[in-house]
């Protein structure tokens, strides 16, 4: 069981960026292809969101982990 775990935490792995970022390339090269702007604007604005939370993710990602060594110092300290 404990193989099968970490197989699928490696295929995990790898398929969140696949979806992530290889489908929406592509979808935005079909999209920029195309005669319409509609979906131009659609991808763009697809490309922004993801952008924004990437960046936020990585600089609260410093913030987070303190926090929750904090938690980890404050309950430590409160059952000695």
């Amino acid at each position: 069981m404990s193989k099968f775990w970490t197989l699928l935490t490696h295929v995990h792995s790898v398929a969140g960026p696949l979806i992530m970022l290889l489908y929406p390339l592509y979808a935005s090269v079909m999209a920029i292809e195309s005669p319409s702007k509609e979906d131009d604007e659609q991808w763009l604005a697809y490309w922004i969101l993801y952008s924004f939370l990437t960046l936020t993710e990585i600089v609260l990602q410093p913030v987070l982990e303190w926090m929750v060594k904090l938690r980890r110092i404050d309950k430590v300290m409160m059952e000695g």
